[in-house]
């Protein structure tokens, strides 16, 4: 990519996926304009921390690359809507992402990270955090601050519980934790009065709590893949479908 093209000041959207790109010239932090930039499906194995001076941008795609680290300075983006940075090699992201207080869809799909920053959970107009195929072994109860969220997928990692802070999500619609190690479910879930679908399946659950028999917004509650799950309680059981409730169950 050529150091000029820092030159094209009125430029709005940059458009270079599924290129051979090992590199983005600093250059490209003179895009003051700018409000989409795609950089997705490439070779990259960082970025310049000079993307932080792009001001107007709204969307970053950097999905598909070889990055093992995100820089700090991304955290500068205040009007950043949409950040995507699935399938790469990321261990970590910087507790500066905490200050994107316009974003709306954070994709982190797919790397390697083992843990979250607790500073995420400052992200007020969140409506969408995926973080499904990494390896956390838990994430912060701060998560629980995310009261715009309606998405929030955590399918296979390694967690073994659930902070019962995620019960203050007041407008999930939709949460994801298949395909983890979770061995109980906090009562505090049942306070989730706006969730429809709660998948729960391909975990080390022996029990649910009572508390999801309040869910009366729930039409599907997904819980096979857990041997030790025997039977539910009857305040859950009387959602069922099958006994004249609202709610496909499926163990």
């Amino acid at each position: 990519m050529p150091a000029e093209l820092g030159k094209i000041a009125p430029l709005k959207v940059l458009w270079l996926t599924d290129n051979k790109l090992t590199r983005v010239p600093k250059e490209i932090g003179d895009l003051g304009a700018l409000t989409v930039l795609k950089l997705g499906s490439n070779q990259l194995t960082s970025v310049p921390k000079e993307l932080g001076r792009l001001a107007a941008l709204e969307k970053l795609y950097l999905e598909h690359n070889k990055l093992t680290s995100v820089r700090a300075e991304l955290g500068r983006l205040a009007a950043l809507e949409r950040l995507i940075l699935t399938n790469n090699q990321l261990t970590s992201v910087p507790a500066e992402l905490g200050g994107l207080t316009a974003l709306e869809y954070l994709d982190l799909n797919d790397n390697k990270l083992t843990s979250v920053p607790k500073e995420l959970g400052n992200l007020v107009e969140l409506d969408v955090f995926y973080l499904d195929g990494n390896e956390l072994t838990s994430v912060p109860a701060a998560l629980g601050g995310l009261t715009s969220l309606t998405v929030l997928s955590l399918g296979s990692n390694q967690l073994t519980s659930v902070p019962k802070e995620l019960g203050n999500l007041k407008a999930v619609r939709y949460l994801n934790l298949d395909n983890n190690q979770v061995t109980s479910v906090p009562a505090e879930l049942g306070r989730l009065t706006t969730l429809q679908i709660l998948s729960l399946e391909d975990n080390q659950l022996t029990s649910v709590p009572k508390q999801l028999g309040d869910l009366n917004a729930m039409d599907q509650l997904r819980l096979g893949g857990n041997p030790g799950l025997a039977a539910l309680p009857e305040e859950v059981d009387q959602l069922s479908t099958a006994h004249g409730g609202i709610c496909d169950i499926t163990m």
